[in-house]
């Protein structure tokens, strides 16, 4: 006999766990229902994990306490224009309506400190919330949401949920065009599971060019580059939809992020550890492999990227002495920050950094001139350039926010670092309620889908902050849908 459960969660990141912590709540007071959680890997966590700048809201405890005046119709408008107008302004509308009610469940449910904030690229506001140093010691943000919800899901009944880790699904089982389980493989032994309802929560395809095939085939002139994503990111759950009729949309538009750390004396390795946009966001500063600004770097993601790849190559190419950048030739920029910029940022979380050789230290200008092996005068030119800019609000390159100055009184700090594979925007087409669709738009009954896995949400351009937050709105919202069904 197969066995069976009612509500059957796949992919273990932020959006899988939110599912099924939410399905659980629901269905709290309804005596005999099951909830299953697959995951391929030996742990949860997914990118959610990796996670660094933080998690978007607006109206939230936090911007009221530093004083910040928001609304949903600027979180709107920010998140369309990055995405450049391929957006689907109703999941846009729910994502952003739903904003405020997502960091405050974190806060409150869960007691995650999500106390500072910093504004991103794109964003007109300072409205990404992530977590402070506790005793000069950095709490990643992704990680800790994460572990919070995996660690809350553990404490359930077994009656009630379980775990299954090393779970790869090959198969979405359908009898009379409804989804009514799975086929999987684990331990090297293939097993059924039946369910009323199935949410993929399965991530995107942007691993360690690992899944060439969907990149080959949707956005060959990105293969190759270096990703900031495991090596499970592989679009498992898009294919196994588009096999039961759902629609993927998108599927073109992959982000790639500008800033990937390339590793001192390790610039090969085709896995980056993402540089978080929060070290822009609180004052870093990019310059070319002659010590100049040549951007905005507070503009969107795609932006930063293009300027990257326009100006900072060959010769301008900034790099470690002896050390190339994977694929050469490769575009890398240096990032640095001001001692005012790195206190806005955190010193345990650049702590970190620099234990793992991603970030150097320099003790005067002169000493970080001669590091990135650049003209002194040059390089005074371009951050007091930036400073003069800070204050009379006219910058050559656009830019409006200046979180800090760029000129330190003392020590500064600097890595580089290179666009890389980030995100995919695309992927199954849903709706506000989280129902997969197929392309004319009727929904496949019995599947529900959230964060990665789904498509026109983000367009062509996904602001940061906003991944976290899709997978918590709309994991939620997967949950609820998923309790409602197995109610009725």
């Amino acid at each position: 006999m197969v066995p069976r459960t009612n509500i059957l969660v796949i992919g273990g990141g932020l959006a899988g766990l939110s599912a099924a912590t939410e399905a659980l709540h629901q269905t709290r007071n309804m005596a005999g229902i099951t909830v299953t959680l697959l995951d391929k890997e030996a742990r949860t966590g997914g990118n959610s994990a990796k996670a660094s700048s933080g998690i978007n809201g607006v109206y939230t405890r936090t911007q009221k306490a530093n004083g910040i005046e928001d609304s949903l119709e600027l979180f709107s408008k920010d998140t369309v224009k990055s995405g450049h107008g391929r957006s689907n302004e109703t999941l846009v509308g729910k994502l952003t309506s739903e904003s405020t009610q997502a960091v405050t469940w974190l806060q409150e449910q869960f007691g995650l400190d999500l106390d500072v904030l910093a504004q991103l690229g794109g964003h007109s506001r300072a409205r990404t919330h992530r977590r402070p140093d506790i005793n000069g010691k950095p709490q990643p943000v992704g990680w800790g949401i994460v572990s919070t919800l995996a660690k809350h899901l553990a404490k359930h009944d077994p009656q009630r949920f379980s775990l299954v880790t090393g779970a790869r699904v090959t198969e979405l089982v359908q009898k009379n065009s409804r989804v009514t389980g799975v086929v999987y493989q684990a331990a090297e032994t293939t097993e059924k599971l039946d369910s009323d309802i199935v949410v993929l929560a399965t991530g995107g395809f942007a691993g360690e060019g690992r899944n060439a095939d969907l990149l080959q085939k949707y956005a060959p002139q990105l293969v190759g580059l270096p990703a900031t994503n495991g090596p499970f990111a592989t679009g498992d759950g898009m294919k196994l939809a588009a096999a039961v009729g759902a629609q993927l949309v998108d599927m073109d538009q992959v982000q790639v992020h500008p800033t990937g750390f390339v590793k001192r004396g390790d610039a090969g390795n085709p896995t980056k550890f993402l540089a978080a946009e929060a070290l822009r966001g609180d004052g870093g500063v990019l310059l070319t492999g002659q010590g100049r600004r040549f951007v905005n770097e507070l503009e969107t993601r795609d932006k930063v990227t293009d300027a990257i790849n326009q100006h900072c190559i060959s010769d301008l190419c900034a790099r470690y002495p002896g050390d190339y950048v994977v694929n050469e030739p490769q575009a890398a920029a240096y990032l640095v920050l001001s001692e005012q910029a790195a206190s806005k940022f955190g010193h345990g979380a650049l702590g970190f950094y620099q234990k793992m050789g991603l970030i150097q230290k320099a003790d005067n200008l002169q000493a970080l001139a001669e590091a990135l092996r650049v003209e002194p005068e040059t390089l005074s030119q371009a951050l007091t350039g930036h400073d003069q800019a800070r204050r009379s609000g006219n910058d050559e390159f656009g830019k409006h926010v200046f979180p800090a100055d760029a000129v330190s009184s003392g020590e500064y700090y600097w890595g580089v670092v290179t666009p890389s594979l980030h995100y995919t925007m695309g992927g199954v087409r849903f709706d506000e309620h989280a129902r997969v669709l197929r392309a004319d738009g009727s929904p496949i009954h019995g599947l529900l889908a959230a964060g990665e896995v789904t498509g026109g949400l983000h367009g062509a351009n996904r602001l940061g902050g906003n991944s976290l937050l899709e997978c918590v709105v709309f994991g939620r919202e997967a949950g609820r849908q998923a309790a409602l069904a197995v109610s009725s």
